[in-house]
């Protein structure tokens, strides 16, 4: 029931048209919450949510399977039957061209609404942390990284670091590439004399979120494919969850941000320095295990 000073309208297809309202989980707090929400299917279109609307289907399991895409038709189909998919051999396929070393890079970065270092715009992405694991032929697993908190622009030493870390062959993985990609373009963009290594680097890229998407589903992942959903359910012994402070990228920015105010503490600021290091270091590992993973039926 809406109180005295909110509107009475009920919620519908709008509270999703043409983006999610802000107050979506509010106004649903006393809605029966369906057991298998239409919201674990993946690219739920505005036009497939108000077409589910209009038939009052809020529940995976009411939904008609000629309404779904082959994606969203598999996500259905596994989750209610509490099962998993793999294609073992496709994944393995996907991966087999890509030789060694093999390294996995993730990055962190801030932004800012007003700009707090010269040469930078507001709500620019601001890298300011990366973890790198490369993966030799033999097995042989290093790991590098680079942080800055020190409240300077992080932007050069980090691209310098960058550039040394991923040396000059093998690939280099990412999940979801087109945000590590946009970063070193705009670090090539403002540092024009190191843009032939970055671009270099960007060249050797390859997207593991793709190759998870089409080749692997666990009914716990919800619809999701984000490496914290899909962690847990094919390396049951990593999980993001037991991470000390920092345990996604929004806790990171906050972390950065805490960090590089004058009045932090030696003593908190070396805390924030482990958590954030350990949260980066623990995306890149993630990445190698689930290389691996994909790589089994080698």
């Amino acid at each position: 029931m809406a109180e005295p000073d909110e509107p009475a309208v009920e919620v519908g297809a709008q509270c999703h048209k043409p983006f999610d309202c802000g107050f979506c989980n509010y106004c649903h707090k006393d809605l029966p919450q369906p057991e298998y929400p239409i919201d674990w299917l993946p690219r739920l279109s505005p036009v497939l949510r108000e077409r589910l609307a209009g038939l009052r289907i809020n529940d995976l399991r009411e939904v008609p399977d000629t309404m779904l895409g082959a994606t969203q038709g598999l996500v259905k189909e596994h989750t209610l039957a509490k099962t998993v998919f793999f294609d073992a051999a496709g994944a393995a396929a996907d991966l087999a061209p890509h030789g060694f070393p093999a390294s996995f890079l993730d990055f962190e970065s801030n932004q800012f609404a007003v700009p707090i270092w010269k040469g930078t715009r507001p709500y620019q992405q601001i890298v300011f942390q990366f973890s790198l694991h490369t993966l030799g032929e033999s097995g042989e697993l290093a790991h590098t990284d680079f942080l800055d908190l020190s409240g300077h622009d992080p932007s050069e030493p980090l691209t310098k670091a960058l550039i040394a870390a991923c040396g000059h062959c093998g690939p280099v993985f990412v999940y979801h590439a087109g945000f590590e990609t946009a970063r070193i373009r705009e670090l090539a963009e403002r540092y024009p004399e190191l843009a032939a290594p970055l671009l270099a680097i960007n060249a050797r890229v390859v997207d593991l979120l793709p190759i998870a998407r089409s080749r692997y589903y666990h009914h716990q992942q919800q619809g999701s494919w984000s490496i914290k959903a899909v962690l847990p359910a094919a390396i049951p012994e990593l999980s993001y969850e037991a991470s000390e402070g920092v345990q996604d990228g929004g806790s990171a920015m906050e972390a950065f941000c805490e960090a590089i105010e004058p009045g932090v503490t030696a003593e908190r600021k070396g805390e924030i320095d482990r958590q954030l290091l350990a949260y980066c270091r623990l995306d890149t590992f993630a990445m190698v295990r689930l290389w691996q993973f994909f790589q089994r039926s080698q």
